[in-house]
């Protein structure tokens, strides 16, 4: 379950259906807090945002969502591959492939550097969760 707790006493939740839904927010937050992004998944969380905003297929909730949240979505679905053992130079290479056949470039940030601090993020952020007790919660605050 992934549960928001906002500074205003307000909660809304969701269960994770699968252990993959997890990963990618966890991903999404690796990846935004390295970037150090404000309109990714998790800014626009802290923004306002509710979950069921950020799940609006009709895209009219996020209309307003800043131009990050499109490169940030881009970029963790390709980055999963980082989590799965591939070298920061191997995502390096195919996230070029990838943003040239699209028409378009990566951020300047999107470095093999910036790929190793994300999958040690990443290393640390499922460790946690893999030693947290059944039932109990893993915080993770925001910003980062």
């Amino acid at each position: 379950m992934l549960e928001i707790a906002r500074d205003d006493g307000r909660r809304e939740q969701v269960d994770c259906e699968t252990r993959s839904y997890l990963v990618h927010d966890l991903l999404h937050y690796a990846v935004e807090a390295e970037a150090k992004l404000e309109g990714g998944f998790w800014g626009n969380l802290d923004r306002g945002k509710t979950l069921d905003d950020m799940n609006d297929r009709t895209g009219l909730s996020m209309q307003d969502a800043a131009p990050e949240m499109a490169i940030v979505e881009r970029l963790v679905g390709a980055l999963s591959g980082a989590v799965k053992g591939r070298t920061a130079a191997e995502m390096v290479a195919a996230l070029e492939t990838y943003a040239a056949a699209l028409g378009t470039t990566n951020p300047a940030w999107l470095t093999e550097a910036f790929v190793v601090s994300v999958q040690e993020r990443m290393r640390r952020l499922l460790g946690n969760w893999k030693a947290t007790p059944c039932g109990a919660a893993m915080e993770l605050p925001w910003p980062a």
